[in-house]
């Protein structure tokens, strides 16, 4: 179902939206502030994108022959979710989750994460396939436009059931690729309040751009592995850059520190058990707007200490998109 380019691309990802965010914050440096209430309701559903570029779509039996849907309706996006989550309790993506999980203490957390994300990606894929788009970024991204035009016109109540469907799916994948009772936590302790939630995601945001962090991120991007112009090379040498990244906000960002560190401060305990059930609460309010000027400006700061152009890798995936 996947090209090998597919295949690739899905294990080049961030942890977070934090790309999301990232873009939000570049479009209000330019003045050009997007409406929250749509944008943060399909945060969840993007969550998970880079910024490299779409692979070529692939089509499968049940679309070959058939262009893509030109709208959804809000109970497509439901029963997407409601499908998503049958195949991460039950499916093949639940299967993959269980032997992340068992590879805990052997095999990294980022590497780990990743192939978390990927499987989320390739269950989403299989899902959005028999709601007639492609089983790629690209067919991602256009459902994901559908679903904020149809949201941008359904009722309150309607919104917000997709809001909750997104966040428990991602939670529940959470909590199998680690293998931690985070649903049963979270139903004893409740959510986090968006205060609270707030003042995690600015200190967060300020150990971002602590000087030597944004160093370190250059330091190790300076030099490119890229060894020749090539698309493909430009690609790889782009996603080394995301994964140090990613690698420098948990060592550096998250847990520097063992006892004393940000996840250990904010009362969510030390190391990776921490760092994940951190996440797992900040689900709730990943579309806040608050928090997204916070994680956005500091994420800019990064990826420009990477050497990551985010405004321009925007403008080649619009134009890829239209073509």
């Amino acid at each position: 179902m996947f090209s090998s380019a597919s295949s690739r691309l899905l294990l080049r990802r961030l942890p977070s939206p934090l790309l999301s965010q990232a873009a939000a914050a570049s479009k209000m440096s330019r003045g050009k502030v997007t409406s929250h209430s749509s944008g943060a309701l399909i945060a969840k559903h993007t969550r998970f994108l880079s910024t490299a570029s779409p692979p070529p779509p692939t089509q499968t039996m049940a679309n070959a022959n058939s262009p893509p849907p030109e709208k959804i309706a809000p109970e497509a996006g439901l029963g997407a979710q409601d499908a998503m989550k049958l195949f991460i309790q039950h499916g093949v993506g639940r299967r993959k989750l269980n032997e992340i999980a068992v590879e805990k203490g052997v095999t990294p957390l980022v590497d780990r994460w990743q192939r978390m994300v990927a499987t989320y990606i390739e269950t989403q894929c299989h899902v959005i396939t028999l709601l007639g788009y492609t089983p790629d970024e690209r067919g991602i991204g256009l459902y994901t436009q559908h679903l904020q035009q149809a949201l941008a016109s359904a009722s309150p109540e309607v919104q917000d059931m997709l809001r909750i469907a997104g966040r428990d799916t991602y939670r529940m994948v959470l909590a199998n690729a680690f293998d931690l009772p985070l649903m049963e936590e979270q139903e004893s302790k409740g959510e986090m309040s968006i205060v609270d939630a707030r003042n995690v995601m600015h200190k967060v945001s300020l150990r971002m751009q602590a000087p030597e962090v944004l160093e370190k991120v250059a330091k190790i991007c300076s030099t490119s592995v890229a060894m020749t112009d090539s698309p493909e090379a430009q690609q790889i040498d782009m996603a080394r850059k995301h994964t140090v990244i990613q690698q420098v906000m948990v060592d550096d960002v998250y847990l520097s520190g063992g006892s004393s560190s940000l996840v250990s401060e904010c009362g969510f305990g030390e190391g990776e058990d921490g760092y994940v059930k951190l996440q797992f609460q900040l689900a709730e309010h990943q579309g806040d707007p608050l928090i997204s000027q916070y994680v956005g400006a500091a994420m800019m700061k990064l990826m420009e200490s990477a050497g990551i152009d985010l405004a321009a890798l925007q403008q080649q995936a619009q134009a890829q998109g239209q073509a």
